[in-house]
């Protein structure tokens, strides 16, 4: 296996030099891995990696709010902060998920006390 390795690579090596695609893979490399970068972060579970919410209380906090806040004032809140820090107007995406987690703690919280 190792014989057939140690005579293949270089014969690849030779033709992709003669025919200069060589040249060509190594500039187009940073845009293959940005592309690939891109393919992993599109992963539902890569986006979600690393944001916890460790209570209510958290979650409150984060959108500025009282634990007697209702569904009117979370979703104000909620739409301030994330046009404030929306990436796409040059916010933190560390912080605009922060914000999405805690929006998506509160709603499945209300939920299942049946509020």
């Amino acid at each position: 296996m190792t014989i057939l390795l140690l005579i293949f690579v270089p014969i690849v090596l030779a033709l992709l030099i003669k025919f200069k695609i060589l040249g060509y893979i190594i500039y187009l490399l940073p845009y293959i891995l940005r592309v690939f970068s891109r393919v992993k972060q599109s992963n539902p579970n890569y986006s979600r990696q690393n944001i916890d919410i460790s209570g209510i209380e958290e979650a409150y906090e984060i959108l500025g709010l009282t634990m007697d806040a209702n569904d009117e004032e979370i979703d104000h809140a909620y739409k301030e902060l994330i046009r404030k820090n929306h990436p796409d107007v040059g916010g933190s995406e560390y912080i605009a998920k922060k914000i999405n987690a805690a929006r998506e703690y509160i709603i499945k919280n209300q939920q299942t006390r049946g509020r």
